[in-house]
């Protein structure tokens, strides 16, 4: 089994700008609303299909323009790319590519704390309306909250749905 080591570096484009390079950032995750169903008591089920609100933030080192292409009052496009290193069972190491596309919508516009001898970090919170990953050239995941389409790993869990409406 091939084992996935250190991100070697990152870049940050927006509205198809590149903005940044090594930069923090944290994905989305998918949380399931739930449905109580009495089982022997209480169990929750999830539904797929009904999503919690998603977020993702962005941290990065220093004021440019690459700060106020992040701050704009409406829709993004938002699009990280990354290498991480990849080693088999030989002991060969090879890089993998990794992208990540969003729209987003700013939540907030992030303060500015300035302190001589350090470094600016800022950072973003951001409401994301769609998310496709794509790992090694191969699509993982869609999530298309306007145009109601969830497709994980090829499976598109909405698709039934969407032919009895």
């Amino acid at each position: 089994m091939d084992k996935h080591t250190a991100v070697l570096a990152d870049s940050m484009y927006v509205d198809k700008t590149k903005a940044a390079e090594d930069v923090s950032f944290e994905l989305p995750s998918l949380a399931l609303q739930t449905a109580d169903l009495q089982a022997m008591g209480t169990l929750s089920l999830p539904i797929a299909g009904l999503l919690d609100d998603m977020t993702m933030t962005i941290t990065k080192i220093g004021v440019d323009k690459g700060y106020g292409s992040m701050n704009k009052l409406k829709k993004m496009a938002v699009e990280f790319r990354w290498v991480q290193d990849k080693v088999n069972a030989s002991g060969d190491v090879s890089h993998v590519g990794c992208k990540a596309f969003l729209n987003v919508v700013p939540q907030e516009i992030p303060g500015i704390s300035v302190e001589v001898g350090s470094a600016t970090e800022l950072g973003g919170t951001y409401t994301v309306l769609r998310y496709q990953l794509y790992v090694d050239g191969s699509e993982v995941l869609l999530v298309d909250r306007l145009n109601q389409i969830l497709k994980i790993n090829g499976v598109d869990y909405m698709a039934d749905v969407k032919k009895l409406l």
